[in-house]
Protein backbone atom coordinates (compact mmCIF):
# COMPACT_ATOMS: atom_id res chain seq x y z
CA UNK A 1 0.00 0.00 0.00
CA UNK A 2 3.01 2.27 0.54
CA UNK A 3 3.21 2.94 -3.18
CA UNK A 4 -0.41 3.98 -2.91
CA UNK A 5 0.98 6.77 -0.20
CA UNK A 6 3.70 8.27 -2.23
CA UNK A 7 4.55 11.95 -3.28
CA UNK A 8 5.48 11.95 -6.88
CA UNK A 9 6.98 14.31 -9.49
CA UNK A 10 3.56 14.86 -10.72
CA UNK A 11 1.74 14.15 -6.91
CA UNK A 12 3.29 17.36 -5.35
CA UNK A 13 1.17 17.29 -2.28
CA UNK A 14 4.17 18.68 0.02
CA UNK A 15 3.58 21.91 -1.78
CA UNK A 16 2.38 25.06 -0.43
CA UNK A 17 -0.53 25.22 -1.98
CA UNK A 18 -1.65 22.07 -1.92
CA UNK A 19 -0.99 21.59 1.80
CA UNK A 20 -3.02 25.38 2.45
CA UNK A 21 -5.78 24.20 0.86
CA UNK A 22 -6.00 21.21 3.08
CA UNK A 23 -5.72 23.28 6.28
CA UNK A 24 -7.94 26.08 5.10
CA UNK A 25 -10.99 23.31 4.02
CA UNK A 26 -9.92 21.33 7.57
CA UNK A 27 -9.86 18.29 6.16
CA UNK A 28 -7.19 16.46 8.26
CA UNK A 29 -9.85 16.94 10.90
CA UNK A 30 -12.73 14.92 9.21
CA UNK A 31 -13.19 11.17 9.10
CA UNK A 32 -11.76 9.14 6.00
CA UNK A 33 -15.17 8.96 4.31
CA UNK A 34 -15.91 12.75 5.30
CA UNK A 35 -12.49 13.31 3.56
CA UNK A 36 -13.01 11.31 0.41
CA UNK A 37 -16.57 12.84 -0.21
CA UNK A 38 -15.14 16.29 0.53
CA UNK A 39 -11.80 16.58 -1.14
CA UNK A 40 -13.58 14.53 -4.14
CA UNK A 41 -16.73 17.42 -4.47
CA UNK A 42 -14.34 20.56 -4.73
CA UNK A 43 -11.83 18.86 -7.93
CA UNK A 44 -15.35 18.31 -9.03
CA UNK A 45 -16.82 21.53 -8.08
CA UNK A 46 -14.51 24.48 -7.97
CA UNK A 47 -11.85 22.94 -10.05
CA UNK A 48 -13.92 23.38 -13.17
CA UNK A 49 -13.37 21.72 -16.78
CA UNK A 50 -11.39 22.99 -18.83
CA UNK A 51 -7.87 21.53 -20.67
CA UNK A 52 -4.85 22.32 -19.54
CA UNK A 53 -1.84 23.30 -21.48
CA UNK A 54 -0.68 19.65 -21.25
CA UNK A 55 -1.57 16.39 -19.43
CA UNK A 56 1.85 15.97 -17.27
CA UNK A 57 1.24 18.88 -14.84
CA UNK A 58 1.85 18.94 -11.32
CA UNK A 59 -1.22 18.96 -9.01
CA UNK A 60 -0.06 22.31 -7.51
CA UNK A 61 0.12 24.13 -10.77
CA UNK A 62 -3.67 22.60 -11.76
CA UNK A 63 -4.67 24.22 -8.74
CA UNK A 64 -3.50 27.53 -9.63
CA UNK A 65 -4.91 26.93 -13.20
CA UNK A 66 -7.94 25.88 -11.82
CA UNK A 67 -9.40 24.25 -14.54
CA UNK A 68 -9.20 20.93 -15.73
CA UNK A 69 -9.31 17.49 -17.44
CA UNK A 70 -10.01 13.94 -15.96
CA UNK A 71 -6.02 13.84 -16.42
CA UNK A 72 -5.05 16.89 -14.65
CA UNK A 73 -8.19 16.88 -12.60
CA UNK A 74 -7.17 13.48 -11.23
CA UNK A 75 -3.27 14.64 -10.59
CA UNK A 76 -5.00 17.19 -8.06
CA UNK A 77 -7.81 14.54 -6.59
CA UNK A 78 -4.39 11.64 -5.89
CA UNK A 79 -2.52 14.51 -4.41
CA UNK A 80 -5.08 15.85 -2.02
CA UNK A 81 -5.90 12.25 -1.30
CA UNK A 82 -2.29 10.96 -0.43
CA UNK A 83 -2.04 13.84 1.33
CA UNK A 84 -4.52 12.79 3.43
CA UNK A 85 -2.89 9.64 3.58
CA UNK A 86 -5.52 7.52 1.65
CA UNK A 87 -3.99 5.30 -0.68
CA UNK A 88 -5.19 5.95 -4.60
CA UNK A 89 -3.92 5.42 -7.66
CA UNK A 90 -5.16 6.42 -11.47
CA UNK A 91 -6.83 4.04 -14.38
CA UNK A 92 -7.62 4.67 -17.65
CA UNK A 93 -9.37 3.68 -20.89
CA UNK A 94 -9.97 4.63 -24.49
CA UNK A 95 -13.18 5.96 -25.08
CA UNK A 96 -14.67 6.82 -28.18
CA UNK A 97 -14.75 10.88 -28.91
CA UNK A 98 -18.07 11.03 -29.38
CA UNK A 99 -17.86 11.19 -25.49
CA UNK A 100 -16.89 14.77 -26.38
CA UNK A 101 -18.65 16.42 -28.75
CA UNK A 102 -19.70 19.73 -27.67
CA UNK A 103 -16.80 19.78 -25.35
CA UNK A 104 -14.55 19.97 -28.46
CA UNK A 105 -15.67 22.04 -31.08
CA UNK A 106 -15.38 22.31 -35.09
CA UNK A 107 -11.73 21.81 -36.65
CA UNK A 108 -10.54 20.38 -32.90
CA UNK A 109 -13.38 17.41 -32.92
CA UNK A 110 -12.84 16.75 -36.35
CA UNK A 111 -8.84 16.39 -35.98
CA UNK A 112 -9.48 14.71 -32.78
CA UNK A 113 -8.50 10.75 -32.61
CA UNK A 114 -11.34 8.19 -32.69
CA UNK A 115 -10.40 7.19 -29.61
CA UNK A 116 -9.58 8.97 -26.67
CA UNK A 117 -7.55 8.48 -23.48
CA UNK A 118 -9.64 8.56 -20.47
CA UNK A 119 -8.84 8.55 -16.95
CA UNK A 120 -10.34 8.14 -13.14
CA UNK A 121 -9.00 7.53 -9.58
CA UNK A 122 -9.29 4.53 -7.68
CA UNK A 123 -9.03 4.89 -3.78
CA UNK A 124 -9.07 1.83 -1.40
CA UNK A 125 -11.42 2.65 1.24
CA UNK A 126 -13.17 -0.19 3.40
CA UNK A 127 -10.58 -3.03 1.64
CA UNK A 128 -11.32 -2.33 -1.36
CA UNK A 129 -10.40 -0.54 -4.50
CA UNK A 130 -13.42 1.99 -5.46
CA UNK A 131 -13.61 3.98 -8.78
CA UNK A 132 -14.04 7.84 -8.51
CA UNK A 133 -15.29 8.59 -11.87
CA UNK A 134 -16.97 11.77 -12.85
CA UNK A 135 -14.75 13.96 -11.27
CA UNK A 136 -14.70 16.16 -14.55
CA UNK A 137 -18.31 17.38 -14.53
CA UNK A 138 -18.39 20.37 -12.29
CA UNK A 139 -21.60 21.50 -11.35
CA UNK A 140 -21.88 24.61 -14.31
CA UNK A 141 -20.97 22.41 -16.85
CA UNK A 142 -23.51 19.79 -15.46
CA UNK A 143 -26.23 21.77 -15.64
CA UNK A 144 -25.18 22.87 -19.03
CA UNK A 145 -26.44 19.61 -19.86
CA UNK A 146 -29.43 18.93 -17.65
CA UNK A 147 -30.60 22.04 -18.84
CA UNK A 148 -29.79 20.72 -22.81
CA UNK A 149 -30.95 17.30 -22.85
CA UNK A 150 -34.67 16.66 -22.05
CA UNK A 151 -35.51 13.58 -20.40
CA UNK A 152 -38.09 11.19 -22.01
CA UNK A 153 -39.53 8.27 -19.79
CA UNK A 154 -39.31 7.53 -15.89
CA UNK A 155 -35.30 7.30 -15.88
CA UNK A 156 -32.85 9.91 -16.88
CA UNK A 157 -29.12 9.77 -16.07
CA UNK A 158 -26.18 12.05 -16.54
CA UNK A 159 -23.58 10.35 -15.05
CA UNK A 160 -22.14 7.18 -13.16
CA UNK A 161 -20.58 6.98 -9.62
CA UNK A 162 -20.05 4.48 -6.94
CA UNK A 163 -21.24 5.65 -3.72
CA UNK A 164 -18.86 5.06 -0.51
Amino acid sequence: MKLYLEETKLLDFNNILIQQLITDNNWRNLDTRDQILNVYNYVRDEIKLGYNKKDEMKSSEVLKDHYGQCNTKGILLMSLLRALNIPCRLHGSYVDKKLQYGALKGLFYKLSPNEILHSWVEIFYNDEWLALEGVIVDKLYLNSVQNKVLCKGSYCGYAIGQRI
